[in-house]
């Protein structure tokens, strides 16, 4: 278990430039191409895991299966995540060897929220970024797709916007980060978006 701390940036598109430009100016540097990832997202028939992010309850869980293609999640490329957070901080567990079918056919079981199954598909590119000795990621093209026709508004919305978060090891203090990175911090996770823009027809919008 390796815990990590996690913070959202607040920029937004058209301040993509300005960032990029901040990167290379303060010694940044590219980590890996950029990359389409692709998560659909699990949660109960109550809702339990989107009610727990929008309260921000701890412990509170996200359970997804993760590729890196638009194209229909396959065995050979796709991982089993859950991503917790709880009072000590927050880790993720990775699964490789799982049955993906029966996951998307009939749900995930959870000892905490019961059978979770398949609700939104979540497609953005990304690009990754070292400065300062932490990773920085940006998210851009952003798609949260409904899965099985429970849609209140059209079945695809695009997120004009993009997301920036900054991941560190757990050692690292919350005053090198503020120091570091002058950006105004925000909370906000790509599945309660997905979920709030497509399930309840609301703005997707920061």
């Amino acid at each position: 278990m390796s815990f990590r701390k996690e913070e959202k940036l607040k920029v937004h598109k058209g301040q993509l430039m300005n960032l990029l430009d901040w990167i290379y100016q303060n010694g940044g540097t590219e980590l890996y191409k950029p990359r389409t990832v692709s998560s659909t997202y699990f949660d109960n028939d109550h809702w339990g895991m989107f009610n727990d992010s929008e309260e921000g309850s701890v412990p509170r869980k996200k359970i997804r299966v993760r590729s890196y293609s638009k194209e229909p999640h396959a065995e050979e490329n796709t991982s089993l995540e859950t991503k917790i957070s709880s009072i000590e901080g927050r880790y993720k567990t990775i699964t490789q060897k799982f049955n993906l079918q029966n996951a998307l056919n009939y749900g995930v079981f959870d000892k905490n929220y019961g059978v979770c199954r398949a609700r939104v598909r979540i497609n953005y590119q990304r690009s990754y970024y070292k400065i300062f000795g932490v990773r920085l990621t940006i998210d851009k093209n952003i798609e949260y797709i409904a899965i099985n026709g429970k849609s209140r508004s059209p079945h695809k919305i695009v997120d004009t916007e993009i997301a920036v978060e900054i991941k560190a090891p757990d050692s690292v203090s919350i005053e090198y980060l503020n120091s570091q990175f002058p950006y105004e911090r925000i909370r906000f996770s790509k599945y309660s978006k997905a979920i709030n823009s497509i399930m309840y027809n609301t703005s997707v919008a920061f």
